[in-house]
């Protein structure tokens, strides 16, 4: 069903994952792109031996000629610097994105849920808008909610009809915001102490990296006043704080 130039995601269990790989390598002729590790906090507990904190995502593409977005999924940078992509990094192939807590506000009776960042992420580097994505294993929906919410089209398959109607429920709901956010999105770069560089990146963050992330406008607006609150006073730039909370978005 892949495309020539489309991209395959995917997830599953440590055990397994390697052979896998092998199929997709050796039988389908695919080409290994990344092997990319979900890390999370908290996970299944062991008394013998070490709990896992981990899954693993295997990036695999039809073709050499495929569609990666970079500018779409980078994390602000650590430090301003004349050599750096003000526009941000790429985020690597180890992502932090917090499990689906059974006290989450978005959590669903489904055991294997995963988090819409972590979609949001392969979503928006793998597909451009309008493009499909099929998820043949849909469960909870995730997958059909960031494509929803991203201008994406989504086909999405699962043998179980609650599973289904869970997702139809889902779609139906008001959004405010995707439900897990890689923590570095909200950082900011330390050294911006040219007022015109300061100004131009504050104006930009949130559509940078925050669009699909409106709840965690205050959280970056926080760390705009620990890091510049003095130097926006001095340079007379606190319009600039007033500019984001303005920014806020209502749920759609």
């Amino acid at each position: 069903m892949l495309k020539p130039e489309g991209t395959i995601y995917i997830f599953m269990g440590m055990r397994y994952i390697s052979y896998v790989y092998n199929y997709l390598d050796s039988q389908l002729k695919y080409h290994f792109n990344s092997w990319i590790v979900w890390y999370y906090t908290q996970g299944i507990g062991k008394t013998i031996g070490f709990s896992p904190r981990h899954d693993d995502i295997l990036m695999f593409t039809k073709s050499k000629k495929f569609t990666f977005n970079l500018d779409a999924v980078r994390i602000p940078q650590k430090y301003y610097r004349s050599v750096n992509n003000m526009r941000g990094a790429n985020p690597g192939n180890v992502w932090e994105f917090s499990h689906m807590h059974y006290c989450s506000r978005n959590r669903l009776s489904h055991p294997t849920q995963k988090p819409e960042g972590l979609y949001e992420r392969i979503i928006l580097a793998s597909t451009n808008p309008g493009d499909t994505v099929l998820d043949p294993f849909v469960g909870s929906g995730t997958a059909l909610r960031v494509c929803q919410q991203t201008g994406r089209n989504c086909i999405g398959i699962d043998i179980n009809p609650e599973y289904v109607k869970m997702c139809e429920e889902r779609l139906a709901k008001p959004f405010t915001g995707f439900d897990s956010i890689d923590d570095r999105m909200t950082r900011v770069p330390n050294d911006l102490n040219d007022p015109e560089l300061r100004a131009e990146y504050i104006r930009n963050h949130v559509k940078w990296f925050l669009s699909n992330h409106e709840d965690a406008i205050p959280e970056f607006i926080k760390e705009v006043k620990a890091k510049y609150g003095e130097k926006l006073k001095k340079d007379g730039q606190m319009d600039l704080l007033d500019e984001l909370i303005k920014g806020v978005k209502k749920p759609r």
